[in-house]
């Protein structure tokens, strides 16, 4: 049994259902998994914690929406993602995570501006939502930030977000996508030390917390509207963000 306080275990439930929650279409929730298991553990350990966890929701996800996945889609992030990932790997050990994240925040929260744009005037920034590189760019940030961070969800829901994808394909592609991904990252992980017996004992015993939080989340799914969803994802991003901008 890991020495944690009581505040730490309730810390790490939360963790494990925002895991949970966020593979049930509610993507940045995946961020507070990152926060509050980075409020108990070192930043770099927490990753190695909070991964397995997302791939039991991935599980979950892909069981529950696999039919509706946008093969399209998957075509265009996976490759550039996975070159995301080995550049995360590459560039993991040498720079400050506080400063990356400083930087990633910025970055989305200029995302976000772009989709209130385009809502507002959709033919403003139609070259750029339309052009195949937003893909690439999307893909390859993601796969950075998801190897440093475990903190994608806000470029991916960008990026859906900016194709005016429906609910249900957004989460069934989205499925697909970080089941991938995050099953590539698990050589990396343990390559850097991230994995080890200690933390797959706490995963295990975290798993019902993921389980409940994706229940609830994909039963919330159910009752809202894609307008409210989208404005949803939208305020839970500019929030993750701010969170890692001001974060010391």
């Amino acid at each position: 049994m890991p020495d944690l306080s009581l505040t730490a275990w309730l810390l790490a439930l939360a963790a494990a259902l925002f895991a949970g929650l966020s593979k049930s279409g509610f993507g940045p929730f995946g961020l507070l998994s990152v926060i509050f298991m980075a409020e108990i553990l070192p930043a770099r350990e927490s990753t190695g914690i909070v991964l397995p966890l997302l791939i039991f929701a991935d599980l979950l996800a892909v069981c529950a929406f696999h039919e509706h996945a946008s093969w399209s889609a998957l075509r265009a992030l996976l490759p550039a993602t996975l070159a995301g990932i080995v550049t995360g790997w590459w560039i993991m050990p040498h720079i400050p995570t506080e400063f990356f994240g400083h930087t990633l925040g910025w970055i989305i929260i200029v995302l976000i501006f772009m989709i209130l744009i385009q809502r507002a005037r959709p033919q403003l920034l139609a070259f750029i939502t339309h052009h195949p590189l937003l893909g690439l760019f999307c893909g390859w940030t993601a796969g950075i930030t998801t190897m440093l961070a475990n903190a994608a969800g806000p470029i991916t829901a960008f990026y859906f977000l900016s194709q005016r994808t429906t609910k249900m394909v957004m989460v069934g592609t989205g499925a697909w996508f970080y089941f991938t991904i995050n099953i590539a990252k698990l050589p990396f992980s343990y390559q850097l030390g991230l994995l080890n017996t200690k933390s797959l004992l706490l995963d295990a015993l975290l798993l019902p917390g993921v389980f409940l939080g994706f229940w609830l989340g994909r039963s919330l799914l159910k009752k809202i509207s894609q307008n409210l969803f989208e404005w949803i994802l939208i305020f839970m991003a500019f929030g993750a963000a701010l969170r890692m901008v001001t974060k010391a």
